[in-house]
Formats: C-alpha cells, structure tokens, sequence
C-alpha cells in the first residue's frame, strides 16, 4: 500500500493525518502556516484523496503503510479519524513518534457500554447504511453535521464541500470501519506527549471525552475551545495553530 505525500517547509518533522471523507487538502493554509517553522508531511489516508485503496484495510496494514510514507521519526497531528490512526501509529511504533495532537479525535469513536462519549452504534450503523444507498448524500449529511454549532460553521461548510467536491474518495466504506478501532489501550499506554483538543459543539467528539480521556492517561493536556464544533483547526486556527507549536518547540528545545 503506496500513499501519496507531500512535504513543504523546513525543520522539525510533522507529519499530519486528515479525516474520514475527505484529503489532505482540508489542512489549507492552516498546513502551510505550520510549515513556515516545520517540515510538514501530508499523507492522503488510503483509498482517501490521491492515495489508491490497497485490498487489506485493516488498521494493522494501514498504519504499516503510514509508517512507510512517513519520516523516520517526527511529531504528529491527526484529525478525526487521522488522530485514531495517529495514536495507532504511536503504539506500534513509538520511537518513531515525538509527540502526538490529536484534535476532535476519540479514542473509541462508537460507544461501548463502558464509553459512552461517543456516537451511539446504532448512529453509526445507519450512517455506514446510507453510505451504501447514497454516497454523495451521505458526504453532505456529514459535512453538515461536522458544522453544527460553530461560531464560523457556514465557512467550515464552504470549505468541506469544496474538498469534498476536489476529492474522488475510492474506499470510503473500508476507511469508515477503520473509525470502529477501539485504542483507549494505546492511549492509556502512551509515553510521549500528547494533546487532545476538542470542540465545545462537537457532534461527533463530545466535549465529555475530556474527562474519560484523562481519566485514562492523566498526563494527557487537554484542551476545550469554547463555539467550536468538528473542525476547530479551521474555527480556532490561530489557538489550534499555537497550541501545536508550543508542544512540538518545547520538546525540540528539551533535546
């Protein structure tokens, strides 16, 4: 499984992951500020963007296929299901990862019995059957619903339809049963720094993950930005922006 990158900017590594749906492309200019201080990697999840589907899809193989697109060791950033796939790759590799910001991103995003701070199953089962019935429709019913609440949701919305209308996703089938990965383990397990940031407004990602999760890793820095919904990096940019670059500077610093 071949993924396509791409690397701008200069100095520490810092390799960024984008979510369900959609390309590296949602990162816009926010990925460009990054790499004015960083050497910045964007990888198209597989079968996502203008990265092929591969026949084995299952996380094992997808963070195997992550790890062979990205530097040999860097700080990474996921988004949504790019922030479950970021905390796979630091389990099974940590020596290759610096630091981890994982933002709107859950550990377990369908609910358990004993995780209740995520999308009911039967929320998701319909969602995976509409899928089926009508791609584009579902695209846009979850465009929306990444939207819901935000102080700059009809900008988000513009943005994601734009993506979406650039992004010819081959796997988004595949790619969503990735999003059914249970990885409270790896987080409870983590030993590198690692941030989670979330919406206030989240619809998919409440805000109550942040106590479960620090319950989990108490070493966890979490962070809630108030009138932010699915995408704060794009809501919060300058906070989100800031919030990465004192984590990444203050380990580089430390040596």
């Amino acid at each position: 499984m071949k993924l396509w990158t791409h690397t701008q900017g200069a100095g520490p590594g810092l390799v960024m992951l984008h979510g369900w749906g959609l390309s590296s492309a949602i990162w816009g200019d926010f990925a460009d500020r990054l790499a004015e201080r960083y050497r910045v990697t964007l990888i198209d999840l597989p079968g996502l963007g203008r990265s092929a589907p591969a026949g084995d899809m299952s996380l094992e193989a997808t963070v195997g296929a992550l790890l062979d697109a990205a530097p040999e060791c860097a700080h990474w950033a996921g988004w949504s299901l790019g922030g479950q796939l970021a905390l796979a790759v630091a389990a099974q590799a940590p020596e290759r990862v610096k630091s981890l910001s994982l933002i709107a991103a859950n550990p377990c995003f369908v609910a358990r019995d004993d995780w209740p701070c995520a999308m009911a199953p039967e929320v998701f089962g319909a969602f995976v059957e509409s899928l089926a019935d009508n791609e584009a429709k579902t695209l846009q019913r979850f465009a929306a619903l990444q939207t819901r609440g935000s102080v700059n949701a009809r900008n988000e919305l513009k943005r994601l339809k734009s993506v979406m209308a650039s992004t010819e996703p081959l796997a988004l089938a595949s790619a969503l049963m990735l999003l059914e990965s249970d990885l409270r383990l790896a987080l409870a397990a983590l030993n590198c720094p690692t941030q989670l940031i979330l919406g206030a407004e989240d619809q998919l990602v409440p805000q109550v993950l942040a106590a479960k999760a620090r319950a989990l890793n108490n070493s966890l820095n979490v962070q809630v930005l108030e009138h932010s919904a699915h995408l704060p990096f794009i809501s919060h940019a300058d906070a989100v922006l800031e919030s990465i670059q004192r984590q990444v500077d203050s380990i580089d610093a430390a040596g």
